[in-house]
């Protein structure tokens, strides 16, 4: 079991992630992989302590001499405006001296309700204030980095796409060696559009590439919609959580 909490040498970074950790999510591997590199430890601090903290003080015990700065890995939504990471934040940049990277894991600037799309003022107008503190932002795909540029009006945003916790395969087979297999993956909300608006498309890209079965990857959706549509394929509604990762992996 990795201890992020322990660093190699007393120079560390602290990371303020989304959700209490563990072996194998995006954290602990990043937190492992600089340790590597680098000998810095990294010390995991979750949102929903801070969010409990009544002092503040407590996180601004942790920003020493030692402490290389603050990782934020921004993962709010429309309908949980951080104005309290906010408050914290202020007040750290406030009384100490330190260097605040956020890596933008996914940014909505709305929500749905009743079906309708409601831009999210309020999340929008928090997250640019929570942005504007950053020394450094980091995103993983383009388009966000477009919304935050937007957003902002930081241009040196960087785009690094995310990497994978599941490992790489060992070998890797051509294409005409591979079992014609093919994952559909996605949110609750727009995956199901694949099998409905746009099956058309999913059935001809099948025809295409040969394909012979689909693993729904996600959380279960309305699969009655492809009954006669796909003959031939065979769909297998995988969920969500540890079956998914045995056939992505695979």
């Amino acid at each position: 079991m990795f201890d992020a909490t322990k660093p190699v040498n007393q120079k560390q970074i602290i990371q303020i992630v989304p959700f209490t950790s563990h072996d194998g999510d995006f954290n602990v591997v990043l937190a492992e992989a600089i340790r590597s590199e680098t000998g810095i430890g990294s010390h995991l601090i979750n949102y929903k302590s801070i969010k409990n903290m009544d002092d503040p003080s407590v996180l601004s015990s942790l920003i020493t001499p030692d402490c290389l700065g603050v990782l934020l890995h921004y993962n709010c939504r429309p309908y949980d405006v951080p104005d309290w990471l906010l408050r914290v934040l202020q007040n750290l940049t406030r009384t100490r001296d330190f260097k605040l990277i956020i890596l933008v894991h996914e940014f909505n600037a709305t929500y749905t309700r009743k079906g309708i799309i409601f831009p999210a003022f309020r999340f929008l107008l928090t997250s640019y204030q929570i942005l504007r503190l950053a020394d450094s932002i980091v995103t993983t795909t383009s388009r966000i980095k477009n919304i935050v540029s937007r957003l902002t009006g930081k241009t040196e945003v960087i785009c690094l796409p995310n990497f994978s916790t599941m490992g790489e395969p060992q070998c890797i087979l051509p294409l005409k060696e591979r079992p014609p297999y093919l994952i559909v993956f996605g949110s609750k909300h727009n995956r199901p559009l694949v099998y409905t608006k746009f099956s058309k498309n999913l059935l001809k890209a099948c025809r295409a590439l040969g394909i012979e079965r689909i693993y729904d990857v996600g959380y279960p959706c309305d699969l009655s919609t492809t009954e006669g549509q796909f003959k031939g394929i065979e769909i297998i509604p995988m969920g969500f959580g540890g079956d998914s990762v045995v056939v992505m992996a695979a």
